[in-house]
């Protein structure tokens, strides 16, 4: 993804995030829930560590929106793609051993 994307994905969590703090079950262990912490890691969950670089960018609008709709539900219930780009190959590309 390009930075206006990844800026993008950061103004809509913020959003969504606002919009869904109240409507947040309690956790076991927490004492008070973070939605924007909940975004987050819904993202990472969902998409992965290099999701800056690996997912689309409409994958995880998607997750965002099925969030804001959906704001107590386990990540893996999200029924949407999670589309991931081809990992980039450095210099020489992948090596084989044979």
């Amino acid at each position: 993804m390009n930075a206006q994307e990844l800026a993008e994905i950061s103004c809509r969590v913020r959003r969504v995030g606002d919009r869904i703090q109240p409507l947040l079950d309690p956790h076991p262990g927490l004492a008070a829930r973070n939605a924007h912490a909940h975004l987050w890691l819904g993202i990472k969950v969902r998409f992965g560590e290099s999701w800056r670089t690996r997912a689309t960018h409409a994958g995880v609008c998607a997750f965002v929106d099925w969030i804001e709709a959906n704001p107590n539900a386990d990540y893996e219930a999200f029924p949407g793609p999670i589309e991931l780009a081809e990992p980039e190959q450095g210099l020489f590309g992948a090596l084989d051993d044979t």
